[in-house]
């Protein structure tokens, strides 16, 4: 029996009314060499048998017997994998149907080194795309992956699945952060390249972890702890995420915590001081009053996360 070279996972929890298109955004992929691992997370709606409707051989389902969240489904998903490459796609996404073709075409094209090819996207609100990503940056991105990530995600990306042999698995204590937390691992070890081209829609929606304040601090959290030594050696970088998770507490409501880690930047670069005014005076006004802020979930203190 021939491998797959490619293992697609997809995780999915409760979105039995969606999850076709990003299926079908896969199967019909001008690239067929692939396994398509459907990782069910505890779904209580319709979604086995949504999957069980797609006549199709590559398709494996498994279901978690509790909800773990997305970061342990895509873990299952890579012990479950057979192919030598891993391409993920979340169940509210789609991929154009040339995206994993190309990427394999690049992958013949570039050094042993590389270790990851990604590419570019769109954001898409309703019908309308709001906002087109071109990716610019390959080789060796530690320090670039150091400020954030700068792949879009985990569906832009085309892994080597030896990538996690090597710097383990996706960290399942991160709220928020999962695929930066990733992909900044495998820049220790592997550089990065691009397809040049946007193969990716990704759709917004307010179900999304960048609009939930309960997810998006403590994982933002966790990665400055996490992280930490290695921030401290860039100032300019390090102060960047100490001032973001003093915005993310304010708008939050959060005060105390808000202008703990205000303090905590302006310690290590005082004239962040007058950056930290500028943006409370007039920034986030707007920020709170006339963006989508509005809507955020909010994040409810329940322990403090740590001190640094």
């Amino acid at each position: 029996m021939n491998l797959p070279l490619i293992s697609v996972i997809l995780p999915t929890y409760n979105r039995a009314e969606i999850l076709l298109r990003a299926i079908k955004s896969i199967i019909d992929q001008t690239y067929t060499n692939f396994e398509l691992i459907i990782v069910d997370d505890a779904s209580s709606d319709d979604t086995c048998n949504v999957v069980k409707s797609i006549s199709d051989t590559r398709i494996k389902y498994i279901k978690h017997d509790k909800n773990k969240g997305g970061a342990a489904s895509r873990n299952t998903g890579i012990k479950a994998a057979k192919g030598s490459l891993i391409a993920f796609l979340d169940d509210d996404d789609e991929w154009m149907s040339a995206k994993l073709e190309k990427q394999v075409v690049k992958f013949k094209n570039v050094s042993e080194k590389v270790g990851l090819i990604y590419c570019g996207t769109q954001i898409i609100e309703g019908e309308k795309v709001i906002t087109t990503y071109y990716p610019t940056e390959r080789g060796d991105l530690r320090k670039r992956l150091l400020m954030g990530t700068t792949i879009g995600g985990t569906d832009p990306a085309l892994v080597k699945k030896e990538c996690f042999d090597k710097v383990g698995l996706f960290d399942e204590q991160l709220t928020s952060c999962q695929d930066w937390d990733m992909w900044k691992r495998v820049s220790e070890k592997y550089q990065f390249d691009f397809v040049p081209e946007v193969l990716v829609k990704l759709y917004a929606h307010k179900h999304q972890i960048s609009t939930n304040l309960a997810s998006m601090i403590p994982g933002r959290t966790r990665m400055v702890h996490k992280y930490q030594a290695e921030f401290s050696l860039y100032p300019e970088i390090y102060v960047v995420h100490l001032k973001r998770l003093g915005k993310l507490h304010a708008i939050n409501g959060t005060w105390k915590e808000a202008f703990s880690w205000f303090a905590k930047a302006v310690k290590v670069r005082f004239l962040e001081v007058f950056k930290i005014a500028i943006w409370l005076m007039i920034e986030y006004p707007g920020v709170k009053l006339l963006s989508k802020a509005k809507k955020f979930k909010k994040y409810k203190l329940k322990e403090k996360l740590g001190n640094i």
